[in-house]
């Protein structure tokens, strides 16, 4: 190893401490050559060498015995470690404390009012008090890119759509980032407890190709591929679908997904959301409602756009705490006029008649018992008063043993 090893060992020290990374520790410093700095300097004659190196310089002072033969001890202030580091080529710990400072401060900016704002808060105290921030990785520029461009999307991306804009490769975000940026999601205001990694992604804008949607009723909805040419002009081909034929329901996977946009939902009086597959199996095709197989927290927000006159909008999940959980989001977050269907006392105190019940764990009870469940709330105090949930599956499967 090149340079002075003397120094390197001076300004280890520095780095590891947390005041001089703060910019709180001043004075003098006379540690006794142990066995961690001989080691280090490459033996007793090595370090007695490199001393006598700094101290002709001025960035040292010595105390010797044995006629020079022994090292007692070493003087230094703290102030000189900046002109080492200068020395020796190394950045000063303080000062990259204080880079770090300024580049999170420019990534808040980036992000004003936005839940990132308090996870960069955090960074900056920790920086601040000196501690040697490793998670997340300070040099990991791409890692902050990639957090400020999902906090700041205008628009839904596919996955590798937005990876390859952010990181100029459609596959980084997949193989490097994913589970890191996650990590950091889990504080927005728009995550629920249960939710997966994709429905996390999801409700912030970033689309999986493992994605698909499933519903029932009379949606138009525009599919684009292939070119045509208009005055010797090519551009893409846009199909024109109506879902009202297929009456049994209609799935388009994540490559239609990527390529569609609804029209028009014209004629629908209800939009009905539906957390158990079975029950949505069952559901009638009629003109004047869409039913939509939501399995999990669901993001159909273009629906929106196309929604004309007064609509309801109703959701039936599990009388359960995710059952409301997925309410509560849809509703926030979807539907601001979402109302719960078969999600009331009565259905509750039925299903319980029918022998539906599943026992009420401990942990989820005293979770329960914070949560607020807004317009659920009757169905919340079902729950805790009797100690069960109902999932809409033990239903189903009472009524298939009824029918045999």
């Amino acid at each position: 190893m090149s340079g002075n090893l003397l120094a390197k060992w001076i300004i280890g020290k520095a780095e590891k401490s947390e005041a001089y990374r703060a910019g709180t520790l001043t004075g003098m410093k006379h540690p006794k050559p142990d066995r961690e700095m001989i080691k280090a300097a490459g033996g007793l004659p090595e370090l007695i060498r490199q001393a006598d190196e700094l101290e002709k310089s001025g960035y040292i002072r010595t105390e010797k015995s044995n006629l020079g033969a022994d090292m007692k001890k070493i003087y230094y202030s703290i102030d000189v470690i900046p002109k080492l580091c200068e020395k020796e080529g190394i950045e000063d710990p303080r000062k990259q404390q204080l880079r770090y400072i300024k580049q999170i401060e420019q990534l808040r900016a980036e992000v004003q009012g936005s839940f990132l704002e308090g996870y960069y808060d955090d960074i900056i105290r920790r920086l601040e008090l000196g501690e040697i921030v490793k998670s997340p990785d300070m040099e990991d520029v791409d890692f902050f890119r990639c957090l400020n461009a999902v906090v700041n999307l205008k628009k839904s991306l596919w996955m590798r759509v937005f990876s390859a804009a952010v990181l100029n490769d459609s596959k980084r975000f997949k193989k490097d980032y994913e589970k890191k940026v996650v990590k950091v999601l889990v504080r927005s205001p728009l995550y629920e407890e249960g939710m997966t990694d994709d429905e996390i992604l999801s409700v912030h804008g970033i689309l999986s190709y493992a994605q698909v949607m499933e519903w029932k009723g009379p949606l138009l909805y525009k599919l684009k591929g292939g070119q045509e040419y208009i005055e010797d002009k090519a551009r893409e081909k846009e199909y024109e679908i109506d879902t009202s034929q297929n009456q049994y329901g209609t799935v388009i996977n994540s490559q239609t997904l990527e390529r569609a946009f609804p029209v028009s939902i014209k004629g629908v009086q209800r939009i009905v959301t539906i957390e158990n597959k079975a029950n949505y199996e069952e559901m009638k095709y009629r003109e004047d409602t869409l039913y939509l197989f939501c399995h999990g927290f669901y993001s159909p927000k273009r629906l929106m756009e196309v929604a004309e006159g007064e609509i309801q909008y109703f959701h039936w999940g599990d009388m359960d705490m995710g059952g409301i959980r997925i309410f509560r989001f849809n509703k926030k977050n979807i539907f601001p006029k979402l109302k719960p269907y078969k999600m009331d006392r009565e259905a509750f105190q039925e299903a319980l008649e029918r022998g539906a019940g599943i026992p009420l764990e401990e942990k989820k009870k005293e979770k329960l018992e914070k949560l607020n469940a807004g317009e659920l709330e009757e169905l919340k105090k079902c729950i805790l008063e009797k100690g069960v949930e109902i999932e809409q599956e033990i239903l189903l499967a009472e009524n298939a043993i009824a029918e045999n």
